[in-house]
């Protein structure tokens, strides 16, 4: 039987990375505009001192699938910030996001 998708907010948080630094508040934002937009989802970011709270909007058939497209958009959006030139800690790895 099929099921239509359902819309899921998921929250996803990103911590400092190892050198104690977070991604560029307008940068971050822009990468994960892109991110979300390739895989139809939404974003929306708060930039705190120590954390990036991300809620992504994504329809999908359930919550674990709706999780596993939230990460991959704070994923890619990172790994886009790290790759490109002048990007913040490109020669650092990037400690994985949480989903809450």
């Amino acid at each position: 039987m099929y099921e239509l998708p359902s819309r899921y907010d998921v929250t996803v948080t990103v911590s400092r990375d190892q050198d104690g630094q977070l991604p560029d508040p307008v940068a971050f934002a822009v990468a994960a505009d892109e991110a979300a937009w390739r895989r139809s989802a939404s974003i929306v970011s708060a930039h705190m001192d120590d954390r990036i709270i991300n809620i992504v909007t994504v329809h999908a058939p359930d919550r674990y699938a709706a999780v596993t497209v939230a990460r991959a958009v704070v994923s890619d959006a990172l790994r886009h910030l790290a790759a490109s030139p002048g990007g913040a800690h490109a020669e650092t790895e990037t400690p994985p996001p949480s989903a809450a």
